[in-house]
């Protein structure tokens, strides 16, 4: 008995290695468009660390609702934001679901709207642009192109899903959703100032966030694809008033919401083609030479 309460000790605490773990093509990588309420579902059934090339991993929850196994990394990933997409990577994953909360730059985006970006603007200076050389199994160099920035197959899963919660649910009936929008990712740390807002809004920005830039960016450099849920949690600075309160009532009214959203969208994601995606040819450039191709 000592023995076994040995081994799975090591596999919980995270010693076990990828190939040990159960497996899952689908993540979830959550942000404050779920906060707690993926934790608290119930559909989470372990958790673990693995080591990857660039460090340890954040805690992976492995999870299952209606059949369908998933990962899920809550935070982003809190600040391990390349051993995240690598330790997916290493486990095999290939559709991902990611999210936010999000001030609303464009008029049309209000308040409790749900967004889901098609583009991106990264203006984070403090993280890695490009997942170390090394750091992946297959060979190439991955200079990775986002046009489009997002995988169009989940962003119109995500999209119909949307529509599918909030059309039938009376209480939310001042809730828009936006088929489209550019995420604008700021530097982090603080909120922009209302100079900044007027500078994303000018430059295309339709939403602000701090992190679904470096998650769109990184899942395309892994081959994983990728697509985002945005809730409008307030507007933007300098767009209209708002206060910190405002903010209680978004999380505890749609966290569940985007719950729902994510739960019908995983069998819909499980029967992707694994192959034949508008990610795989935007990954790994040619070879840089003068010389005729064989």
């Amino acid at each position: 008995m000592k023995f076994h309460t040995l081994l799975l000790f090591l596999f919980v605490a995270g010693f076990a290695t990828a190939a040990d773990l159960p497996k899952a093509r689908i993540a979830i990588v959550g942000g404050t468009f779920l906060n707690d309420a993926l934790l608290e579902s119930g559909w989470l059934k372990q958790k673990f660390t693995i080591e990857t090339k660039v460090g340890t991993s954040p805690e992976i929850h492995y999870g299952e609702v209606d059949g369908i196994p998933f990962y899920y990394i809550d935070g982003h990933g809190h600040g391990k934001w390349l051993a995240t997409w690598v330790a997916l990577y290493d486990l095999g994953v290939k559709e991902a679901i990611g999210g936010a909360t999000a001030g609303g730059i464009s008029l049309a985006m209000k308040t409790r709207d749900f967004v889901i970006p098609h583009d991106v603007i990264d203006f984070n200076t403090d993280r890695p642009k490009m997942i170390p050389p090394g750091s992946l199994k297959e060979p190439g160099f991955v200079l990775a192109r986002l046009t489009p920035a997002v995988d169009p197959l989940i962003h119109q899963i995500l999209l119909e899903e949307t529509r599918a919660v909030i059309r039938p649910d009376r209480t939310l009936d001042d809730v828009n959703v936006h088929e489209k929008g550019v995420v604008v990712q700021a530097a982090g740390g603080r909120f922009e100032s209302a100079a900044e807002i007027a500078y994303f809004k000018q430059i295309g920005g339709d939403v602000v966030t701090m992190n679904v830039g470096t998650e769109i960016s990184y899942a395309r450099q892994v081959g994983i694809n990728y697509a985002c849920l945005i809730v409008i949690s307030n507007p933007a600075e300098g767009i209209a008033p708002w206060g910190w309160d405002s903010l209680t009532g978004v999380y505890e009214k749609l966290n569940p919401v985007s719950l729902a959203i994510v739960r019908r969208a995983l069998p819909r994601l499980a029967q992707l083609p694994a192959a034949g995606r508008v990610g795989d040819g935007l990954r790994v450039h040619p070879e840089m030479t003068s010389k005729p191709r064989k």
